[in-house]
């Protein structure tokens, strides 16, 4: 069996990566199935939008799986974590917080727009909730905040 391996993406990896959102939670989770929501989806899975993602100084990392994306997180802005998906038959294996741990172990603070169906994911993790549930291109999304604890 092959293990996980982690790596930052590469020029050509767009299409697994976005192949990997679309694998990693249905659509009818992620919005409200409008128009507006999920022309909004379509974008941010864009191998367009990914390759100028992986071009860009951004902080991110893929996780693969005998040569096959099976995870990707994203940060914008420094410590703004933007996207963070695994494969619905690789969830729970701890993927995730892997790639969050190998890609913020030198962040004080972290920041997400949670989508209802990571709140809780994210709650597991140390974030807490920073603000009110907002509703936003027609997905609803909750503030979430992560801050190291200072070991003396």
């Amino acid at each position: 069996m092959h293990a996980v391996t982690y790596r930052p993406p590469e020029f050509g990896d767009q299409q697994q990566i976005s192949a990997c959102m679309w694998a990693s939670a249905d659509l009818w989770e992620l919005t409200d199935g409008t128009s507006e929501s999920v022309t909004e989806w379509k974008q941010i899975c864009d191998p367009g939008e990914l390759r100028d993602r992986i071009l860009s100084s951004e902080r991110m990392l893929v996780a693969t799986w005998n040569g096959i994306v099976v995870g990707f997180i994203a940060f914008r802005r420094g410590n703004h974590l933007s996207l963070l998906f695994v494969r619905r038959e690789f969830a729970r294996q701890g993927i995730g917080r892997e790639l969050l741990a190998r890609n913020s172990n030198d962040l004080d603070t972290i920041t997400v727009n949670s989508s209802d169906a990571a709140v809780g994911f994210y709650r597991k993790v140390g974030f807490i909730q920073s603000g009110d549930r907002f509703f936003k291109n027609g997905v609803w999304a909750t503030p979430m905040k992560w801050t190291k604890i200072a070991v003396s």
